[in-house]
């Protein structure tokens, strides 16, 4: 009887140890990192799950490559802005092959050790280092940056589990996630022009670093598609966050084209103006938008009339200018006999003129400004008068199928536009160059808020 307990005492420890050393090769990401995403290749249908590391170690059969692709593959942003991928490694020494092959047809430098790991520099711009454990590829970078950046991933690669991702609420949050593909990304690890629907709600002045968001991803044709929801590990944060999910009703997609080809972003939203306007106050990434045309322009009573549908349209990333459009269903215009006030209060060196019936333009010679009301009271606005013009009508887009698809029975949805991100130093070429091989041509990405 005694054989038998111990027996099953050394089967039990044996299981433990190989339950622990199953996610060892998470200690190399970066414990304060501040976004992670996680996929699991065997159950990511509909997707080219080998694809990322087929393209990134130029193998046709990953299998044979000496990574482990039955565990899943993380991806991260560290806390000075690199991106990075995790994986776990299965055979060391068929890693070692097929860097050297690489290295041979001059896609990467030779391999060299470094503080008992092995490192290259793949394609001139990303550091590749692993041990027998784990496979770290970091960047994008210069060559010249490579030496630093290798000294960093060292350290990761040999650090403990309590200075790793495992040890950290992010990777507990991700953990909580049910789904093959999944993120948590601390909002401030967002390009700064997507920030600012994810901190609508929070108290005024609260820091983007205090603000998360927690998604399962998918792939539909050519868009990524994010349900996810933001949380904070702030209780006072966290309680007006979940507040403010409550101000958002379905949207029946009146604004459903309203993203174009060169704009960045659209939100589109079904709320009552006298609820949304309180979480717009203080939310700096809005007043940032409306900075200039506040000073002229009562936009406070013009939300408050919103009784419907509204979307907002993020600047151009290619123009400095003021981009922003706004269009919204309007439940009156009564505010419409104040702009004969504020014709006469405009701060020195601006002007508003009259545009159209019931449509005006504000302009300090910097920023511009269309708005009216259309007789089925409509509000709509942009900082040309072309944008203006075009705010109520459709846009040529074949997308917008797709999203109508997307957006119903949602209360909040944000359409990203990839190529026109790409085009902007917003961070997002590094993000496609990893991406990209995994999710084919992606042009848009959608986010849809659950709750």
């Amino acid at each position: 009887m005694r054989k038998i307990i111990v027996y099953v005492t050394l089967l039990w420890m044996m299981g433990m140890v190989n339950a622990c050393s199953g996610t060892d090769y998470l200690n190399a990401v970066p414990g304060n990192s501040v976004a992670l995403v996680s996929m699991d290749m065997g159950k990511m249908n509909g997707i080219n799950n080998q694809a990322l590391l087929k393209t990134l170690l130029h193998v046709s059969n990953v299998n044979t490559a000496g990574v482990d692709v039955s565990a899943p593959v993380y991806l991260f942003e560290s806390a000075d802005g690199n991106l990075g991928l995790c994986a776990k490694v299965a055979d060391s020494g068929d890693l070692e092959k097929t860097l050297n092959a690489l290295a041979t047809n001059g896609a990467c430098q030779p391999l060299k050790e470094h503080r008992d790991c092995q490192f290259t520099l793949l394609r001139n711009a990303w550091a590749v280092g692993f041990t027998d454990d784990a496979l770290l590829v970091m960047g994008p970078i210069t060559p010249a940056n490579f030496s630093s950046l290798r000294n960093q991933m060292a350290r990761y690669l040999r650090q403990s589990e309590e200075k790793g991702i495992v040890a950290s609420r992010l990777y507990e949050q991700l953990d909580s996630i049910d789904g093959a593909m999944k993120m948590v990304a601390r909002v401030d690890a967002l390009p700064e022009k997507l920030m600012m629907p994810f901190t609508l709600g929070a108290p005024a002045n609260t820091e983007p670093s205090k603000i998360f968001v927690s998604a399962r991803m998918n792939v539909e044709g050519q868009c990524l598609v994010i349900d996810g929801k933001t949380f904070s590990f702030n209780q006072q944060v966290q309680q007006a966050l979940k507040e403010a999910s409550q101000t958002y009703r379905l949207i029946e997609g009146k604004y459903m084209s309203a993203l174009d080809k060169d704009g960045v972003s659209a939100m589109f939203l079904n709320v009552n103006g006298n609820d949304f306007i309180r979480l717009l106050n203080g939310n700096r990434g809005f007043q940032a938008l409306l900075a200039g045309i506040n000073t002229a322009i009562d936009m406070n009573n013009i939300i408050k009339s919103v009784d419907g549908d509204l979307c907002i349209t993020m600047p151009n990333a290619t123009d400095n200018g003021f981009r922003m459009t706004m269009r919204a269903q309007l439940a009156h215009s009564k505010w419409l006999s104040d702009v004969g006030y504020w014709k006469q209060s405009c701060p020195a060196g601006s002007t508003i003129r009259d545009w159209g019936n019931n449509a005006y333009c504000f302009s300090d010679g910097k920023t511009s400004f269309y708005f009216g009301v259309s007789p089925d009271l409509q509000f709509y606005s942009g900082g040309s008068e072309n944008d203006a013009r075009m705010a109520l009508q459709a846009v040529d887009n074949s997308a917008s199928q797709t999203w109508k698809h997307l957006m119903e029975g949602q209360k909040m949805v944000m359409v990203m536009n990839v190529d026109a991100l790409a085009q902007n130093k917003e961070g997002m070429g590094g993000v496609s160059q990893l991406l990209t091989p995994l999710f084919g041509e992606i042009h848009s990405v959608v986010y849809r808020m659950r709750e």
